[in-house]
């Protein structure tokens, strides 16, 4: 009896195994914010690395890091100001899927933290810079399209939310287009 028990328990363990998948996603995207105190909007882009791992049925949890650099320039009454940041977030990201075969569609979200730089250049001289950190969390909504059963492409919209010193609790929205493998 412990002989069948211990048998029936392996193959449910093997085909646990067998239902689980990985995917590893590389993403590119257009990316816009406000920067805080200046009224000024700022664009850029960003890169995403994402490490996702699930169970046939799931929820996928995901891994990511990423790069997002944004620039702006003002013009004001007395000199003009270039604004730069540069944001290294890494964050996980729970994502839920509905969809049958090769077009799937997404919900995503992301609870991470992240490592910003904040430069500021005037034309009458003086530059201020910043180092700073703070949450980073948010929500995504996309399609996933599978091309073959090892490749898939990804669009997607993502609403981030930031805070620190001078983003001071803003937000940055990014339009995402990325291309995943199935391991």
């Amino acid at each position: 009896m412990i002989r069948i028990i211990a048998l029936l328990l392996t193959l449910c363990a093997f085909s646990i195994a067998e239902a689980q998948q990985r995917a590893f996603t590389l993403s590119y995207g257009d990316v816009t914010t406000d920067i805080e105190d200046s009224g000024v909007e700022a664009s850029g882009w960003r890169v995403d690395a994402l490490f996702e791992h699930s169970a046939k049925g799931g929820i996928i949890h995901g891994l990511g890091i990423g790069w997002i650099e944004t620039t702006a320039d003002y013009t004001g009454a007395v000199q003009t100001f270039n604004y730069e940041l540069n944001t290294l977030p890494i964050y996980y990201a729970p994502k839920f899927t509905f969809g049958q075969k090769a077009l799937k569609g997404f919900l995503k979200g992301v609870l991470g933290w992240h490592f910003s730089e904040y430069e500021r250049k005037g034309s009458l001289g003086g530059t201020v810079t910043s180092e700073d950190t703070g949450f980073f969390g948010g929500v995504s909504l996309g399609a996933s399209f599978a091309f073959n059963p090892k490749v898939f492409m990804n669009l997607e919209y993502e609403w981030d939310y930031l805070s620190n010193s001078y983003y001071k609790d803003e937000s940055i929205q990014s339009i995402i287009i990325g291309i995943g493998f199935k391991m």
